[in-house]
């Protein structure tokens, strides 16, 4: 099934989608481009009028600081968007629909290769930094037809949960943008969580994927440790690293797993099994760590998505411990890095031809030094091979702990406080798979008080990504559409701003916030100040302002 549909087009992309519903799509068997008119109605668009329609979409919202901080999803739009979506129309023309995703747009995080777009990973030191083919997962998807509209801004160099980057500034949340995106792979959560694009690319180390969607009320999955391709990836933390995808339902992540993971088994993914029969244990502590909900509506989204699992069949252990586990991993995670970052700059023509050319730049992030900037990522056989012995030994004692108590999976919450702050969470619970290399699927499950997702993350043992996808999907059914509506929907903001000009705009907006953030203790950049900065910014330039926009048109 190719969810991408003209039904689900006009509930999604139409004029009166308005607010987000989250909930499966009834399966229809032809994708989008294929569907022919129903009498006496127009035919589905062209892809290039798709196509402008969703970046006319980004222009108008990404940088709107009328009710707050900008989302900033995106941190560079394609200007080759375009004429790759009319090269998808003259294969149609011709009887050659491209794949399963013919059409679908999507972003890529800022750490993945793309041979039309630079790859800077978020920093000033890499801008312009342009490798010269697709890394492996990105061919793929094109490949099937979906279509790069740009790459989304993240943490600098994937390390941290903030959204922060010098090459772009802060990422809001795209529900509420004074509260946080999420990361590393901020800006991929933000622009599906605001309906900008169905799918994104991201990465997750600890939490990179998982965060960002059910911050942002998307789905994810973080595969099996090395599942997944991570050729063109920009290789930092590749002991516990690995890419994948954020969704904005169900049925659209299974049909992209399916196509960046050839052995993907697509009939557990397209049709979610039952969860009558299923034994799923809610995990209560891992090691001497507590992962026990902090906040009372988080407490009671977690019930309910408990009380979800039992209508639907499923028998739930309300207390599982896991009591041999190691939590901590440290910096040892990212040792190492630096001889394979070398490799990948030295296949650039930017003047960053080493990791020490990046740390020596005075470009990094202002909260490190040239000296830790090394450090960290310094080769350290011995710590990495420590870092891979408590991976190990934690996924033999999360198995034998799901075999002895015949468990499926294991139900948490990826943030114990649930939904997103304004500030980073020091209560996230990545760890538990990341440190075992074993696969989570996370889905929202709810809204707070706030109106904010809170999300449910399911765990199970190494190789069990299929049936996890599978049993997200039963519950996303059961669960049925959440009440979300993206900041800023149903409305155009800036007028006359085209993709250079956006483009543009983010890159000066990333240095300025940059300077701002140094000398602070932890480079922070809070909302009100990254509005301020932006609003600043927009003023300075002719011809764009907070205004009514012009219809918009194709371009």
């Amino acid at each position: 099934m190719h969810p991408f549909t003209f039904h689900s087009l006009r509930r999604r992309w139409g004029p009166a989608a308005g607010g987000r519903a989250r909930a499966l799509l009834p399966a229809v068997v032809l994708p989008l481009a294929l569907l022919p008119a129903a009498s006496g109605t127009a035919a589905p668009p062209s892809c290039r009028a798709r196509i402008a329609a969703v970046i006319d979409g980004i222009l108008a919202r990404n940088l709107d600081t009328r009710s707050g901080p900008p989302i900033n999803a995106f941190q560079t739009l394609n200007p080759s968007a375009l004429a790759q979506a009319e090269a998808l129309d003259q294969a149609l023309a011709a009887g050659q629909p491209r794949g399963p995703l013919h059409c679908l747009p999507m972003a890529v995080k800022d750490n993945v290769a793309s041979f039309d777009l630079p790859m800077t990973v978020g920093s000033l030191a890499l801008l312009g930094n342009q490798p010269t083919r697709d890394a492996h997962l990105l061919a793929r998807l094109r490949a099937a037809g979906a279509i790069l509209v740009g790459k989304t801004a993240m943490d600098e160099f994937a390390f941290g949960i903030r959204g922060l980057s010098g090459a772009a500034g802060r990422v809001g949340n795209a529900v509420n943008p004074w509260y946080s995106a999420g990361g590393s792979s901020s800006g991929s959560g933000a622009a599906v969580g605001a309906d900008f694009v169905p799918l994104a690319v991201g990465s997750d180390n600890c939490g990179s994927l998982r965060l960002p969607a059910v911050y942002n009320g998307a789905v994810s999955l973080r595969p099996t440790q090395d599942r997944f391709d991570s050729e063109g990836v920009f290789p930092i933390g590749f002991v516990n690293g690995t890419p994948g995808l954020i969704a904005r339902d169900m049925p659209t992540l299974a049909e992209g797993l399916a196509v960046i993971a050839s052995d993907w088994r697509r009939p557990a993914a397209e049709r979610p099994a039952p969860l009558a029969g299923r034994r799923i244990g809610v995990l209560r502590r891992a090691g001497s760590a507590s992962l026990e909900p902090t906040d009372p509506d988080a407490r009671r989204l977690l019930a309910q998505g408990v009380a979800l699992l039992r209508a639907s069949g499923a028998e739930v252990l309300e207390t599982v411990e896991l009591k041999e586990f190691d939590p901590r991993l440290g910096p040892a995670f990212v040792r190492g890095s630096a001889p394979r970052i070398d490799a990948v700059l030295a296949t650039y023509p930017g003047p960053r031809r080493q990791w020490a050319d990046v740390c020596r730049s005075g470009r990094i992030p202002p909260e490190w030094t040239a000296a830790s900037c090394l450090e960290l990522f310094r080769a350290d056989p011995a710590a990495q091979a420590r870092a891979r012995g408590v991976i190990a030994a934690n996924r033999r004692r999360l198995e034998v702990l799901l075999a002895e108590q015949r468990l499926d999976a294991l139900l948490l919450l990826p943030d114990r406080r649930g939904g997103a702050r304004s500030e980073a969470s020091e209560l996230i619970t990545c760890f538990v798979s990341s440190n075992a290399g074993v696969p989570a699927v996370v889905l929202p499950i709810g809204v707070d008080r706030r109106g904010m997702p809170v999300g449910l993350e399911l765990l199970a043992a190494a190789g069990a990504d299929e049936d996890l996808v599978a049993m997200a999907g039963a519950l996303e059914t059961q669960r049925g559409p959440l009440p979300l509506k993206p900041a800023g929907a149903g409305r155009d903001a800036l007028r006359r701003l085209g993709i250079p000009a956006h483009n543009s705009l983010v890159s000066t907006l990333g240095w300025r916030a940059w300077q701002s953030r140094r000398g602070e203790a932890l480079g922070d950049l809070e909302p009100a100040r990254f509005r301020r900065l932006t609003e600043t910014l927009l003023r300075s330039w002719s011809g764009i302002g907070q205004q009514e926009r012009a219809p918009a048109q194709e371009r």
